[in-house]
């Protein structure tokens, strides 16, 4: 078996993990100017770009992760991704005590399909 670098799997998860962070980046934004989304959805389109560079360059590079790591883009877009329509939804926060959200977007789908993926991954290092 080919051993593989660390780095190149620690990308490809931060890639989702920023990815996973969106909702409250939406939700924290300071106005609601076409400013403002453009920089948000800008980000969320190269987020999106990366997770897709990764998973091409897994199925090329470590097959048996290719498998787990798409089903954790695939599972982090469903659950980020109705989170992110939600946060737009709410108006922007205009108050250092509104930055504390105090609940958590809920990620459990998120978080058992990445601890599936990094067992795959560290049987692979």
């Amino acid at each position: 078996m080919q051993r593989y670098s660390l780095t190149p799997f620690a990308e490809a998860l931060t890639a989702v993990e920023e990815y996973l962070e969106m909702p409250y980046r939406i939700r924290r934004r300071p106005e609601s100017s076409s400013a403002v989304r453009q920089q948000l959805t800008d980000e969320v389109s190269s987020l999106l770009a990366r997770m897709a560079f990764h998973q091409a360059w897994l199925q090329i590079e470590a097959t048996a992760v290719a498998g787990p790591y798409a089903t954790l883009v695939t599972t982090a877009r469903a659950e980020a991704g109705a989170q992110m329509s939600l946060a737009w939804q709410q108006s922007p926060i205009t108050t250092d005590n509104g930055m504390n959200l105090g609940t958590p977007y809920p990620r459990d789908r998120s978080n058992a399909a990445r601890a599936t993926c990094i067992e795959v991954m560290r049987r692979h290092l």
